[in-house]
Formats: C-alpha cells, structure tokens, sequence
C-alpha cells in the first residue's frame, strides 16, 4: 500500500475523518517549550487558611489587605524554564494552552519548600538595640541582607526564623495564560517593560536586524534619567542574548533634540535686546 499524498482522492467520509482529526489538533497545542514567553495572571491563596498572599489583580490586592502602592498590578510576563516562578506553577503552565485557565494545588516541595528547622535562630537582643530595631513577633527584618521573621523575644534573646514565610505551605493557584508570545519585538518589549519597569513599551523604538545580528533600542528622552537605567540596559542585554536567537549586539540610541519652542524663544529675545538697544539715547 503507497502512502496518502492527497486528500482530494480519499472517500468523502475518510476525508472528513481526517480534517476533523487536524481541526482537533489545532484547537489543542502541543504544551509549551523551555524558553518560551507566555503572559500570565493568578491569585495565589494558602490552602490551609485561605489567605491571599500574591497576586497580579490590583482589585484581589486590596480587597485582601495586601495591597502595595508601588506596585504594577498587571499580567506578568513568565519565561518557562528561567524560574521566576515557583516550581509547582512553571511545570503546570507548561502543560496549559494559551486562554486557558486553571485552579493549581502545589505541594510546599514545589514552592517555597518544607521548613527547616537550622534556619532558627536565636540572637542577642543587644544587637537588634545596637542597630535601632525593635523587635516584635511577625515583624521582618533583615539580618546581614538576608530577610527573616522574629517568632518569640524572651530572656533578652530573639528567635529569629529565616525560613521563607511560605515555608511548609501548600499554595492554590488561580491561573490563566493571557497570551502567548510568538514575535522577537513582542518578546523583547516584554523583557523591557520588565527590566525598565516602563508602564508603555511602546514609546521604545526597536529596530531588529537577523542580517547584522543587531538589536537596536531608542530610548524616549522621557526615560533616560530613570533610576538605576545602566544596570537595567546591561541585564537587558544578557537576557535578549539568551532568548532571542540570532542577535550578537545590541545598541541603545539615546536622542535628544532642539525644541522648537526654545529656538524661538530665544530669537525673540535677541529681537526685544535689539530694539531696546536701538531706543536708547546715544551718551555723548
């Protein structure tokens, strides 16, 4: 028997089969790649309690008390396998297709881990006085950079908890792929609303060039004094090399032009200067 090369000759009724067959698998995707970049939203709940501890909803946010002011509360941008996530929801949100949403129980083993009992600590209260801090049971502090939880003060000494606050937690994720990222501008104006924290991507020009392995980005003069710009343009770079195939340099032009405003401005004083001279009596 040779082998099937058009369809036209099948049986009406095999045909179909086999259309309805390539419809279904075009309707479900196969799961996503490593290095692929998705958009994503969740809520993330304790599921022993119930309580929100994240999520990417300004509204969720502040119905449960967890609100911060200096945050963007929008869908996020996840890049499977580079683990900004935790374990558990990367492998889940492997396994989904875009618009799909999901509820996710992970395990405390896929993400923030068991609680280890050596990461107590019991430390002087002299120290906390030495550095101004008082120490209250739940508060966080932090302790030679590393953030922790006081747990207990007594017999002037503080037990300190520098397990994850999620440690030992089982977590509920209420999960949705927003979109799938496909296009090299799209991943790269992902990775820079991200490392620039810029609220429109769009205001960047980016100019991307497979034939001189060349990224090029223009930064709008309303971000050029951003705080901490160098440091992100150097990240930015790193990640664009590791996820966009094909790009060996990457340019960032600043511009900054004469305003049109100003150059007349100032020739209208030269103007004024000029006739406010030539109506002055000559001193003899």
């Amino acid at each position: 028997m040779g082998l099937i090369t058009n369809l036209n000759n099948l049986p009406l009724s095999i045909s179909s089969s086999l259309n309805e067959w390539q419809q279904i698998r075009g309707a479900f995707r196969m799961p996503f790649n490593e290095k692929d970049f998705i958009i994503v939203e969740y809520t993330a709940t304790v599921k022993e309690t119930g309580n929100v501890v994240d999520t990417t909803k300004a509204d969720v946010a502040k119905e449960s008390n967890i609100f911060d002011e200096d945050r963007i509360y929008e869908p996020i941008l996840v890049v499977l396998g580079e683990g900004r996530v935790v374990k558990g929801l990367e492998e889940a949100l492997k396994e989904m297709n875009e618009g799909e949403d999901r509820t996710i129980e992970i395990p405390p083993e896929k993400a923030y881990g068991e609680r280890d009992p050596s990461k107590l600590r019991r430390i002087p209260l002299r120290e906390f006085r030495k550095g101004e801090v008082e120490p209250i049971p739940g508060k966080i502090v932090e302790i030679n950079g590393v953030p922790a939880v006081i747990r207990d003060v007594s017999g002037g000494r503080v037990l300190v908890d520098f397990n994850h606050p999620l440690a030992g937690k089982a977590l509920i994720y209420k999960v949705k792929v927003v979109k799938h990222l496909k296009t090299d501008e799209e991943k790269v104006k992902a990775l820079l609303k991200r490392r620039f924290r810029t609220k429109d991507p769009d205001k960047y020009e980016i100019r991307i060039s497979k034939e001189e392995a060349l990224l090029e980005i223009k930064v709008p003069e309303s971000e050029m004094l951003n705080q901490d710009i160098q440091l992100a343009k150097k990240a930015l770079a790193r990640e664009i090399f590791n996820y966009i195939e094909g790009i060996n340099r990457v340019v960032f032009r600043e511009e900054l032009l004469k305003q049109k405003e100003e150059t007349e401005a100032k020739g209208e004083e030269k103007k004024v200067e000029g006739e406010a001279s030539g109506n002055e009596p000559s001193q003899s």
